[in-house]
C-alpha cells in the first residue's frame, strides 16, 4: 500500500542561538523549553516556558542546523 500522497511532517521546533542582553554571550537554546534558561556567565534569564514556544529575553542570532 503506497502512501506517496501523504507529506512528511516538518517539525516546528528547532535550536536557536540567543545573545544575552546584559553580557552578550551567545547560547544555544531549544525553541520549546520546559524550564527557565539562564545565562552561563551572568545568570540572567534568557528563556521562559510559555506553554508551547518559549519567550526569549535576548537577541535572536539565528537557528542551528
Amino acid at each position: 500500500m503506497k502512501k506517496d500522497h501523504i507529506p512528511i511532517p516538518i517539525p516546528s521546533s528547532k535550536f536557536l542561538k540567543i545573545d544575552c542582553k546584559e553580557c552578550g554571550e551567545q547560547q544555544i537554546v531549544f525553541s520549546h523549553v520546559t524550564t527557565n534558561v539562564t545565562c552561563n556567565s551572568c545568570g540572567n534569564t534568557i528563556a521562559k516556558p510559555m506553554g508551547s514556544k518559549a519567550k526569549f529575553f535576548g537577541n535572536l542570532s539565528g537557528s542551528v542546523e
